[in-house]
This record gives C-alpha cells, sequence and structure tokens, in this order.
C-alpha cells in the first residue's frame, strides 16, 4: 500500500499499530490441522483444476484464508497440502501470500469480503476449514453454515496491539487509512482525538461499521474492497474538496453538514421518511368463540375480545371500513378432544367463521385461516400425540391436510400453517392441490420461536396446554434456523413467509426479507401488544404512539405485512392524519372544494 501511495503523490508514514501472537490454546488449531493432512493425499496443487470436481472422504474440502497471517500460520504447520484441498482467498493480497506458499489458489471472489467469498463459493462446497483471527467478525462463518456447508471453525492467531502509549505526529495527516476493524479500534484507542482536518478513510463498508462502532468518523469509503480503491477515493476527497465554509478546514463535516435539516418541520419529516406504514399492510387477528352469546372481553389483552358471531359481524364490518388489509381467524371451540375434530368439521367454530367473513367482507379484506390443532385439542398441543406422550410429526400431517381443505372449501383465501411439524407446507399445498384448491394460497408460520410472549394469546383461545412447545417451535437463541425453515418453506411451496414473535426477532426478519423471493411478514403477538398497552394504562407511555413505532420498527426491518391486534386503531389513525393532509391541501394549495368545482 506504501508504494501505491507513492504512486498517487501520497507521502505514507507507515505507523504498526497491531501484531499478531499464537492462540491462548492452540490445541483446536494443531487438531484441526491433523484432521487436514490426514483428509487427502499429500502433495501441492501441481495445477488448478476445476472446482468442486475432486472428491473427499473426510475432513475438509476447502480452505479458507483471509489474511496473509492466515497463510503464513498454516504454511508454518503443515509441509504440503494435499492435492485435492481446495483453496479460496479473500483479496489479492491473500492471494498472493498464498501463491507465495506454492499453494494453488481455486477461488478469489471479484470483492475482497467475506459476504463476497460465502456467495462465491460454489454449491459442491461441503465442508471448510477456516483459520482465523480471534477477533474475525462471523459473516464468514454464518453465511457458509446458513448454506448448509460445515465450517471448521478455529483460530489461527491472536490480534493484538503493539503497545499502549499514545501516538503523535509532527505534522496534521491529511487522512488515516483505516483496513479492519482492528486498526479502526487501535486507531481511537491510541491516536484520538484525531485532528478535524483529517480524513478518515475506510477500505470498506464492515471496515467503517467497525470505525463508526470505535467512535471515529468516517469521510471517505473506498468503493471497493482494495488498496488501490482506498487510495482513489482518498485522494479524490483530497484534491476535489467541497467548497468550505469561514472557519472549517474539511468538507463533509459540520458545520456543512446539519441532519437537522431534514428534520425540521413536520412537512420535511413526512417527505423524507424512509419508511411509510400503510393500513393495507396490516392484518387484524380475530378470535371467535363457539356458543357465546355476546363478545367476551379478554383480560390479558384489554380491547381485544372473544367474539360471538353477531359482534364478529359488526367488528369485520369496522375493519373493512378502515381499509386494514385482511383478517386472520381463529376459532374458539366448545369441546375439544384428542385429535382436534372441530378444526375439520364443516360446522365447526372456525369453519363457520370463515364463511361469515367471506360473505360479509370477502370482497374487501382477505380472510386468512389458522391451521393448527392447538385450539382444539384437549391436551392443547398442536398436534397429534404419540403413545409416549410425544407430538407425531406425521399423523399430524394427515389432519393437516384435511384441515387445508376444510377451510378452503369454507372460503380461506389465506391458509396460515403456524403448528411448525416438518413437511406442513409441502403437505397442504399437496392437500389443496388434488382436492381442486389450487388457488388457494398458504402463509408459513416460517420462524415462529417458542417465546414467553404468547401468554396472553393462551387466554384468548381458551389454551389446555399442560407444558411446552419447544420441541417442535424455534429456540430463542437460533436465528440460523429460523433462516432454514424460511428456506425449507419457501421449496415446499409456502406463498408468503412469516417470523413470529417479531419484537424480540427483527434480526431474523430483517435477514428473512433480504434473501426471500416471497412476501415477508411479522406478527407482532399478543404478549407485545399486553405490554404497550398495560404500561399506556398505567400512563407510563402513549399508546398510539408507542404502537405506532413499534409497527414502523417492524415494517423497517422489512416486514411487507402485519398481524396486530392495534390494526384498527392504527389504521384509523393513519386515516386521520391523511385526512387533515389531504385537508390542507385542498383549501391551501389547490383551491378546489371537494365537489371538484372551484369554490365561489
Amino acid at each position: 500500500m506504501a508504494a501505491a501511495a507513492h504512486d498517487r503523490g501520497l507521502d505514507p508514514r507507515i505507523v504498526p499499530l497491531i501484531g499478531t501472537e499464537a492462540p491462548k490454546d492452540p490445541a483446536p488449531l494443531a487438531a484441526a490441522v491433523r484432521r487436514l493432512v490426514a483428509s487427502g493425499a499429500a502433495g501441492r496443487h501441481d495445477a488448478p483444476s476445476a472446482v468442486g470436481d475432486r472428491p473427499r472422504v473426510a475432513g475438509s474440502d476447502w480452505l479458507v484464508v483471509t489474511s496473509a497471517t492466515a497463510v503464513r500460520v498454516i504454511a508454518g504447520l503443515v509441509t504440503r497440502l494435499p492435492s485435492d484441498l481446495l483453496v479460496a482467498a479473500v483479496g489479492e493480497p491473500t492471494a498472493r501470500a498464498a501463491r507465495a506458499a506454492d499453494w494453488v489458489v481455486d477461488l478469489v471472489p471479484p470483492d475482497a469480503s467475506a459476504a463476497a467469498l460465502v456467495e462465491a463459493l460454489p454449491d459442491t462446497a461441503r465442508s471448510v476449514l477456516f483459520p482465523r483471527s480471534d477477533l474475525a467478525a462471523p459473516t464468514l462463518v454464518d453465511g457458509l453454515r446458513a448454506r448448509g456447508i460445515d465450517v471448521d471453525d478455529v483460530v489461527a492467531y491472536r490480534t493484538v496491539g503493539t503497545g499502549d502509549e499514545p501516538i503523535t505526529f509532527d505534522t496534521v495527516p491529511a487522512a488515516v487509512l483505516v483496513t479492519s476493524g482492528s486498526v479502526a479500534r487501535e486507531i481511537a484507542r491510541r491516536m484520538t482525538p484525531l485532528d478535524p482536518g483529517t480524513l478518515v478513510a475506510c477500505i470498506g463498508p464492515g471496515t467503517a461499521a467497525d470505525a463508526r462502532a470505535a467512535g471515529l468518523p468516517v469521510h471517505v469509503i473506498g468503493r471497493t474492497r482494495s488498496a488501490e480503491a482506498l487510495l482513489d477515493a482518498v485522494v479524490e476527497t483530497l484534491h476535489h474538496p467541497a467548497p468550505e465554509q469561514e472557519g472549517t478546514s474539511v468538507t463533509g463535516r459540520f458545520p456543512q453538514v446539519r441532519p437537522r435539516r431534514l428534520r425540521a418541520t413536520p412537512a420535511m419529516r413526512r417527505l423524507v421518511a424512509e419508511t411509510r406504514l400503510h393500513s393495507a399492510e396490516l392484518v387484524l387477528p380475530m378470535f371467535i368463540r363457539e356458543g357465546a352469546r355476546d363478545a367476551i372481553d379478554i383480560s390479558s389483552m384489554p380491547g381485544v375480545q372473544q367474539h360471538s358471531l353477531d359482534s364478529f359481524r359488526r367488528a369485520l364490518v369496522e375493519a373493512a371500513s378502515v381499509g386494514i388489509g385482511g383478517v386472520n381467524l381463529f376459532g374458539v371451540p366448545e369441546r375439544k378432544d384428542a385429535v382436534g375434530s372441530g378444526a375439520t368439521d364443516p360446522d365447526g367454530i372456525l369453519n363457520v367463521a370463515i364463511r361469515i367473513a367471506k360473505e360479509e367482507v370477502g370482497d374487501a379484506l382477505v380472510v386468512q385461516s389458522d391451521l393448527c390443532l392447538d385450539e382444539f385439542t384437549d391436551h392443547g398441543h398442536c398436534g397429534v400425540l404419540a403413545a409416549d406422550g410425544s407430538v407425531d410429526n406425521d399423523a399430524t400431517l394427515l389432519r393437516y391436510r384435511d384441515m387445508a381443505v376444510a377451510q378452503a372449501e369454507a372460503g380461506a383465501e389465506l391458509v396460515c400453517m403456524s403448528g411448525m411439524m416438518d413437511g406442513q407446507i409441502a403437505a397442504a399445498r399437496d392437500a389443496l392441490d388434488v382436492a381442486g384448491h389450487s388457488g388457494t394460497a398458504l402463509l408459513a408460520y416460517a420462524a415462529k420461536y417458542a417465546s414467553a410472549f404468547y401468554g396472553p394469546f393462551r387466554e384468548a383461545v381458551d389454551s389446555s396446554l399442560v407444558g411446552d412447545r419447544r420441541t417442535y417451535q424455534i429456540d430463542a437463541a437460533n436465528g440460523r434456523q429460523g433462516l432454514r425453515e424460511v428456506e425449507q418453506d419457501i421449496e415446499e411451496g409456502a406463498d408468503i413467509v412469516m417470523v413470529k414473535p417479531a419484537m424480540s426477532y427483527l434480526d431474523v426478519l430483517a435477514e428473512t426479507a433480504a434473501t426471500s423471493p416471497v412476501p415477508v411478514w411479522a406478527y407482532q403477538i399478543s404478549g407485545e401488544y399486553a405490554m404497550i398497552t398495560a404500561a399506556a394504562q398505567n400512563g407510563w407511555i402513549d399508546r398510539d404512539a408507542a404502537a405506532m413505532e413499534s409497527l414502523i420498527g417492524i415494517k423497517r426491518a422489512g416486514a411487507d405485512a402485519i398481524l396486530t391486534y392495534f390494526a384498527v386503531d392504527i389504521a384509523r389513525k393513519l386515516n386521520q392524519e391523511a385526512g387533515l393532509r389531504t385537508s390542507g391541501t385542498t383549501a391551501v394549495v389547490a383551491g378546489i372544494a371537494s365537489t371538484g368545482k372551484a369554490p365561489e
């Protein structure tokens, strides 16, 4: 990099900030190397070969290196790489170090980033040895594992600072080049405060994020993750600065840049809003109780009710009148049994409710039905129980097939598979197609987590559950499992996938939205609703403002639509705000009356 800086007319000063040391525990690295050497034929790569065409019986079939240091560590421990081992390097400097060690480099992604390597590694890859720094970000490991690739993730070296004393300069540097997160942290620790005239230039977006996290300003980011691109960006910025204001020496910072300009007025904030919530993106969950004469309040969810058939009809009309997108129906039966017979009874409460909704608001709202056995079974589980008391996955799928057909025949446009049984989407899709309901769509509760926030819902459906559902709902600690479930449901034919709950799993929602080819929804569940409502009742927060903020957060994370018990109230508020804006525009800007004629 120093030579390239000279070539561009810069005067580089080399400041060693980080060094490397052996791992505190060398045993995992030694074991990984033994597995590597024992798993393939000895000998160097004589010539590059077609990627993925050499089978391996055991051990890793790829060696992935992201730094020259990792290359030196492995080369120092392994005299000869197995001849059938494929090598991937992140960045040309790493690739050059590998070639200098007499390795054949099979893959160098065009962008020198972990994310690019995750994408570039061929589908034939089955296992990877990844020797890394102890401070390496999890991007590469998580990405490969999400693709189903086994990763032997081992610390090959530790990244450490070269000292503790502050670093100063005789003259103020025009720029500080940040080439890694470790460098950013050491700059923040030993070189701050930087002079206001010094540009902080980062080699890529990931390093820029690390720099900001360390408290550094970021002024320049290379267009690609390479030393050349970084230097070019620095030269361009130094040679073509924006006009300075009096009293400043560097462009791109205060007082030239004032983010508050875009927050100055309600109209400006509305105009530049990055996320917008619409009534049509909201879906109202509704509970219909068999035999109820009047609506029954749900104590743990103030404002939400178990409906009688009459109150259900009125609530449907209200929901349609405010312009929400749909209703998601749950039945609360009078009688339950071991197999949930009421779920497939054409005259069962849920199927009756579907027919009513279709008759009353079928042209205005999407009628959605919950497909799960938990409301209908006397044991409260989402499936049929085996003799040992466990949930029998495959026997449950037979019931789900019948439920899907029954709900479609009652008029459901969107059947919502919430039971978390393996293969449930494929089973329901097949049953619907065979029965002639190929036009009925399926929503998959794809990433449904075992959550403590479901408590109020149990009251809403009069749950009979004893114990928990942790053998089929996902553990809260596991994000990748959720993404795997999403991928499987899409492959099985899900038309929409959903993350539930929303609040505690916005990371899963965001990752799903970033990759899903089908719409992604989220469920703001009963516990989320109850917390906001209870806090508002105690006077601690503004209910509508908190509800709106929470929903915008879910939308910002990537949800295309949201199931929420706030749906009608928030839609009404959105309509009121839109009406006020329209009214103001008509009177002040257009000067046209609502009749379409100019006012007299």
